[in-house]
């Protein structure tokens, strides 16, 4: 179980300030926490193939097949400034 060395130790790594009131009910429910990770832990899990999620999922992804693109003309055509074959744009970040 939880107890306050653990709860002084946890709150110094998670940078949190704590009353003493806030402590004990973190002690409480981190020590409900641990009695529960117990009774999964009693669990016989011997016949149960591990998985990454409940349902049994697929990625579902289109085919990669090479299709003719827009022509370059007509996409910059859309921009309200082109210089030299590439879209003008204002600077965003100064390289200095």
């Amino acid at each position: 179980m939880a107890d306050k060395p653990d709860i002084e130790y946890i709150t110094r790594l998670a940078r949190m300030e704590l009353s003493e009131e806030e402590k004990c009910s973190l002690e409480s429910d981190l020590g409900a926490i641990i009695g529960y990770m117990d009774v999964l832990s009693a669990i016989d899990t011997a016949g149960v193939e591990p998985m990454e999620h409940v349902l049994g999922l697929c990625n579902v992804m289109r085919s990669d097949d090479p299709a003719p693109s827009s022509a370059r003309g007509e996409l910059l055509g859309c921009a309200p400034r082109e210089e030299d074959g590439f879209y003008s744009v204002p600077i965003a970040i100064d390289a200095e």
